[in-house]
């Protein structure tokens, strides 16, 4: 039976996709990436090899599944506010259903590469994170746009005080466009959306990837 799982590597590296199970690089996933897998594992090497796709085989020892409440997120090609990537983002309850779709920011305009460098004021790294307070939305004034939920990745990383809130310059074009290294819905409506959804499914895992 096919089930969707999420590239889940410690140091945040990519995942080797191979043309069969411990066969010849073809590809490489990002860490977070989202897959779809199919059929048993297949023992070959050092590894156990699971399909997701035809001719496309990983190592399933770097993914796992989430059967939780969860936000992922998708970066796509598309921008708004001047040149910020918008991530398609997802809010699915523990049934696997979407309850709703929304668009996420991250990063200044300038700086659209995700990095683990601390302090950047680049996108989130690509990865699985928790939820630090599951349910929690708190209020936080100025660049936040009034609402904060901390959240901590999985994987080693330099970055800290991530968080998801709301951006109110994503469209304004100026110094604060985009966040300082956050993930941030770009309108009201968005933001509202997010937030009773944390409020009440009280997800525990934020994935975050780029479209393969």
């Amino acid at each position: 039976m096919a089930y969707t799982a999420y590239v889940s590597t410690k140091d945040s590296d990519s995942l080797t996709v191979r043309s069969r199970a411990n066969g010849e690089k073809i590809d490489v996933l990002t860490n977070g990436t989202e897959v779809i897998v199919t059929g048993e594992p297949v023992h070959a090497g050092e590894w156990n090899w699971v399909q997701i796709g035809t001719n496309r085989w990983i190592a399933s020892e770097f993914i796992t599944t989430l059967k939780t409440v969860k936000v992922v997120a998708k970066r796509t090609t598309k921008t708004i506010g001047g040149g910020l990537r918008v991530y398609e983002t997802r809010l699915i309850n523990s049934d696997g259903n979407v309850i709703n779709t929304v668009r996420g920011v991250s990063g200044r305009v300038s700086q659209q590469t995700p990095s683990h460098t601390a302090g950047s004021q680049t996108p989130v790294p690509f990865g699985i994170y928790t939820f630090t307070y599951p349910g929690v939305v708190e209020y936080k004034g100025g660049e936040f746009g009034d609402v904060w939920s901390p959240v901590t990745p999985t994987f080693n990383t330099a970055r800290s005080e991530l968080g998801i809130h709301y951006d109110p310059s994503a469209f304004k074009q100026n110094a604060n466009t985009g966040t300082a290294g956050c993930f941030a819905t770009p309108t009201v409506e968005e933001r509202d959306l997010m937030t009773k959804f944390i409020r009440s499914y009280k997800p525990t895992h934020f994935v975050i990837f780029d479209a393969m």
